[in-house]
């Protein structure tokens, strides 16, 4: 499974997309499910007034032979102007990293970086979410972006603190046809051209079972 984030500025804000198929489609990543690894993130190029913000872009490679779980690790931070929402582990920006990960265990608390000076975990959007990839077929992530008129907010977990904004990431036998997303709160609405689900086919790779064996 290829993870790729794509985090871009215009100059007054960062915008993170994970999906390849929002209806922004100058915006969208190259995530995917693969038998190889993607050595190189792919990004939109974006429209006008819009940049790649460097330091945050990276592509995710996780093995699923290698165990069970995906284990799915959103840090949200905030410089009080705007929020920033990572979900990998192995950005280009460190203190900002998450803990991201494949393993044969579930992972009960987030792992988020220090951040930097002027910037702070903002914990009501922060989770970890654990899915287990040997159960069903499809990984359906879907992704919920919010607008409050000044910035964008990302959301790709169903479990955060900040319910009213949670989606409908689950594994199941079935592939999720339309996105899931919670209705915000007070002065926030869904931006819909960044708002997707993307349903990730598990069976062509192989999977293990708990005991390693090969199903």
């Amino acid at each position: 499974m290829n993870l790729h984030q794509c985090v871009y500025s215009n100059g007054s804000f960062l915008y993170t997309n994970v999906l390849s198929n929002t209806p922004n489609t100058p915006f969208n990543t190259g995530t995917n499910v693969s038998d190889t690894r993607d050595t190189a993130v792919k990004c939109g190029p974006a429209t006008t007034g819009w940049r790649l913000d460097s330091p945050n872009v990276a592509v995710q490679s996780l093995d699923r032979v290698r165990g069970r779980y995906l284990n799915l690790h959103q840090c949200v931070y905030t410089n009080d102007r705007f929020l920033y929402t990572n979900v990998l582990s192995n950005t280009p920006n460190t203190p900002f990293n998450t803990g991201t990960n494949i393993s044969y265990t579930p992972d009960s608390a987030v792992n988020c970086g220090p951040a930097v000076v002027g910037w702070r975990l903002d914990s009501a959007n922060v989770a970890v979410q654990s899915l287990d990839l040997a159960s069903r077929r499809y990984l359906n992530l879907h992704q919920c972006v919010y607008s409050n008129g000044s910035f964008l907010y990302t959301n790709v977990l169903s479990n955060t603190p900040n319910t009213p904004f949670n989606t409908g990431t689950n594994v199941s036998d079935t592939r999720d046809t339309a996105v899931k997303c919670g209705p915000g709160a007070v002065g926030w609405r869904l931006d819909s051209a960044n708002t997707a689900v993307l349903s990730l086919d598990l069976a062509p790779g192989m999977l293990r079972n708990f005991s390693g064996e090969a199903r």
